[in-house]
């Protein structure tokens, strides 16, 4: 009986056993299975990312770069990347990838990016040279960027992310620059953009200001902004005389918000109701290409106060934007983007004002230089302004998803968005 007990019990054990092993192998082939299904489907994404970040790459290398790739390979799999350009200039990559195991089954993925040019709104302050100093008093709000030293005179302060290409430069061991939104050295952007684009703009659904006598001769304009949405302005054509002031809506004057001036100057003030960029070209003309700001330039409803303004305004100058003397100003308001493409803003006469006030900016002056405002002395503790205007600033929070119309772009593209 013992025997036949034994025998039965290994018997029993065995098909227990055979039982069991039978489940664990089937469990081991769907862990099998599970682990090579993940592993196909990550590669195909791996292969999408990668046909994504190359053709990005060629975009930043090349703006106009639009071939795509077909069927490019990539360990073991293949991309298929295509190129679209959409609004104004805007790209989308489409990256589909394509992975097969074993010869049967096919694993695809797909990364769309979508990519734009930075604006140059976006930036508080942007400087090719630092011709002067940033100094005590001064106050950079928003993204702050230049390809040269950031020099310091004194105190300084930077309330937004600082990026420079060759590094901080105080100006002596009393200069403590405080920077409160992060620094980066290294960056390099360069300043230049294509006025073409603008152009064809005002030619298209806009205004353009030149001479028409047809003799291709300097034109000036000035422009007083008022708060119920209208202009006054006049002209003057190589300095004959003013015309007389007209009176109209921006939107009439300039239905896409774009005032050209070619070959010539402004002279602008007031109080802006509606969104416009201003462009004064040069047109190989030395004496042209200059944007005057005569007195207070701001909104008639202020974006820090009121949430709801939709006022915005670019001023965009050939060669440069000037603050034009004026001792009776004192406090300087100014609201708008302001992009200086051969030199920067001006403050004219600044050491003969015979004391110091606040040049209050919301937006931001994006220019080849950095310019001087205003004559410092030791008081003893710190510098402190005795002549011209603190450069007193807030940056237009506004533009960063939204900017005056047609403002000059950055020569590089960024990633708006990326989805997988």
């Amino acid at each position: 009986m013992a025997g036949k007990a034994s025998l039965l019990l290994v018997l029993g054990f065995s098909i227990l056993f055979g039982i069991m092993g039978a489940g664990m192998l089937s469990t081991s082939n769907e862990a099998t299975d599970a682990y090579i299904e993940y592993y196909a489907k990550t590669k195909a994404h791996d292969l999408a990312v990668s046909g994504a970040n190359i053709a990005a790459n060629q975009i930043f290398i090349n703006k106009f770069w639009m071939d795509g790739y077909n069927n490019l390979q990539i360990d073991y799999g293949f991309v298929k990347v295509s190129v679209d350009s959409f609004g104004y200039d805007n790209k989308m990559i489409t990256s589909i990838s394509n992975f097969q195991i074993g010869g049967f089954k096919n694993y695809k993925d797909t990364v769309l990016v979508w990519l734009e040019p930075k604006n140059f709104a976006q930036y508080g302050n942007f400087y090719d040279e630092m011709a002067a100093w940033a100094a005590t008093g001064d106050t950079f709000s928003g993204p702050f960027h230049t390809n040269d030293y950031l020099k310091c005179y004194g105190d300084p302060v930077f309330l937004g992310y600082t990026t420079t290409k060759n590094g901080v430069k105080p100006y002596n061991s009393l200069s403590h620059p405080e920077f409160h939104g992060g620094l980066d050295e290294g960056v390099y952007i360069p300043l230049e953009f294509d006025t073409s684009i603008i152009r064809q703009a005002a030619f298209t659904n806009g205004k353009i200001f030149k001479d028409t006598t047809a003799s291709n001769r300097i034109i000036d304009l000035k422009l007083n902004l008022l708060p119920n949405g209208t202009v006054d302005y006049s002209y003057n054509i190589n300095n004959t005389g003013w015309s007389t002031i007209i009176n109209q809506s921006l939107i009439s004057l300039a239905p896409n918000g774009v005032i050209y001036i070619e070959k010539g100057n402004v002279f602008i003030q007031g109080t802006l109701n509606g969104r416009i960029s201003i462009v004064a070209s040069q047109k190989g003309e030395p004496n042209a290409g200059i944007i005057h700001i005569t007195d207070d330039l701001k909104y008639n409803k202020n974006p820090l106060t009121d949430p709801t303004s939709t006022d915005m305004l670019g001023l965009i100058a050939e060669k440069y934007a000037q603050v034009d003397y004026n001792t009776s100003t004192g406090d300087l308001d100014l609201h708008a983007s302001i992009y200086s493409q051969k030199d920067g803003l001006i403050i004219e006469r600044y050491s003969d004002y015979p004391s110091a006030h606040n040049m209050n900016i919301i937006g931001g002056v994006i220019g080849k230089k950095v310019r001087a405002t205003a004559d410092y002395v030791w008081d003893g503790s710190k510098y402190v302004p005795v002549h011209g205007y603190s450069y007193v600033h807030k940056f237009d929070e506004r533009f960063n998803k939204t900017v005056p119309p047609y403002f000059p772009k950055t020569k590089y593209y960024k990633v708006v968005s990326w989805l997988e």
